[in-house]
């Protein structure tokens, strides 16, 4: 069992002291510089759109070889595109469903070992704080340990995590008050005043699943870091959209790519790790908006190995309002920005730096191959060929459907819906905010950033 913490004493501590957090509303009046960004970033969206539909209504012809008749087959570029898009989507969709069902699991997870730190960083948190420290908790593994996170400022989540220290002797609070303002810091202060073998760090508002945690340290046998896999809770509209959503951008889309460069995302939840690693990879950077996608690139290109264990998914709360999905998908898209000018600041002659840069600049610039995917579309729409636009939207169907199937016959989640449908829209409206958030981080961020009300 893990022993008594040195960090029993920090449990009450309560310091005055401000933290650099940015005013989490994020509705201060736009002033002259924002309204000419966003203007920006509307011609820009504009321009994306009416290239896409000229280029898809370009015609291409390809001469067949003389074993076929040496004939001449003319199509839009649209019908091509979309073709593509289709297998890529089946062809994605495969990989995903070969790794989900191959599982992948130990056939001895242990219950003890050694000693890991659960470490939950909190801010204004503490409606939802109750879901991942109970739920650690409950975990298989019990050489376990779980330190609380929160700022000087945050009274309330102070109060919720010293309640909950004073339940049960393996968690702590702890307060950061060597480098407040981020979640990067605060992951890296725990990581400092603790000693265990293995670190491991989740979200406030996680339910982590009782055996991710034996399996990830069974995992670490033979890698570096076990990534696991979060599941946005689809209880209502926004919510169904944010599930769906994460089933085709945030598992979907890199599986290839995985496959190809061996990239794959350690991130600052549902993740558990060598202390080694953590300090390889020189800990997570407090000024990196996306602190974990920064993170990934930095194992990466250190040569750490990243396993992925999709087994046994943590469920989170999404967000819950548009305005809310809009805030936290630009707070991530302007963080991939940011990560993109540092890879290109920091490219090197070496395989995993170029491919670091690749990798990086599509989850930028693949904002507007999706907007330029809508134009084609309305331009099969305008000459009657809609029968091509069906391709694509069966395999999103398809893709969502057989994710939601897979969650629920797991017992990930509970019942089924239509949500699949809203996914097209969904893709586009990303699009959207990953323009949005590309041009303000080039022309007017300021490092401010927009906080999800939890509290529903």
């Amino acid at each position: 069992m893990v022993p008594d913490s040195p960090l029993r004493h920090l449990r009450r501590l309560r310091l005055p002291d401000r933290t650099t957090l940015p005013d989490a509303d994020g509705l201060a009046p736009p002033g002259a510089g924002a309204w000419l960004s966003r203007l920006a970033a509307a011609v820009l969206a504009a321009g994306v759109l009416a290239f896409g539909f000229a280029q898809g209504s370009m015609t291409i012809v390809l001469a067949l070889p003389e074993l076929l008749g040496a004939a001449s087959v003319a199509f839009l570029q649209a019908e091509f595109a979309l073709v593509n898009f289709t297998v890529f989507l089946l062809a994605s969709g495969g990989a995903l469903a070969i790794q989900l069902l191959r599982r992948d699991l130990p056939s001895d997870p242990p219950r003890t070992g050694p000693d890991v730190t659960a470490i939950v960083p909190v801010y204004r948190d503490a409606a939802v704080l109750d879901r991942s420290v109970e739920s650690l908790l409950a975990s298989e593994y019990e050489d376990l340990r779980v330190v609380v996170v929160c700022e000087p400022d945050d009274g309330a989540s102070i109060d919720r995590a010293t309640a909950l220290a004073e339940r049960n002797d393996r968690v702590d609070c702890l307060v950061n008050t060597e480098n407040p303002g981020s979640k990067a810091a605060a992951v890296n202060y725990a990581a400092s005043v603790t000693g265990s073998e293995h670190l491991a760090v989740f979200d406030a508002d996680e339910v982590v699943d009782p055996a991710f945690v034996p399996t990830a340290v069974a995992g670490l046998r033979d890698a570096d870091v076990v990534q696991g896999r979060t599941v946005p809770e689809p209880d209502g509209f926004v919510e169904t959209a944010a599930y769906y959503e994460s089933v085709v951008l945030g598992e979907l889309t890199d599986r290839l790519v995985s496959l190809v460069t061996g990239f794959r995302l350690a991130a600052s939840h549902a993740i558990v790790m060598r202390r080694s690693a953590f300090e390889t990879a020189g800990g997570y950077d407090p000024d990196m908006l996306t602190e974990d996608y920064d993170f990934a690139f930095r194992c990466y290109e250190a040569g750490l190995s990243v396993r992925e264990q999709f087994a046994h998914p943590s469920r989170v709360t999404a967000a819950r309002t548009p305005r809310d999905w809009w805030g936290q998908r630009k707070r991530w898209l302007t963080g991939y920005a940011q990560v993109l000018h540092r890879r290109l600041g920091a490219l090197e002659a070496s395989r995993r730096s170029v491919f670091a840069l690749g990798i990086c600049a599509g989850s930028v610039l693949g904002n507007l191959l999706i907007l330029s995917m809508a134009a084609k579309v309305a331009v099969l729409v305008a000459v009657d060929a809609t029968a091509w636009v069906a391709a694509p939207l069966a395999a999103l169907a398809a893709v969502g459907i057989a994710a939601r199937w897979y969650d629920a016959r797991a017992g990930h989640l509970e019942g089924f819906d239509l949500g699949w449908a809203l996914t097209p829209a969904v893709l586009v409206c990303y699009s959207l905010v990953g323009i949005v958030a590309t041009v303000e981080y080039v022309t007017t961020w300021d490092g401010e950033w927009y906080s999800v009300d939890k509290t529903g």
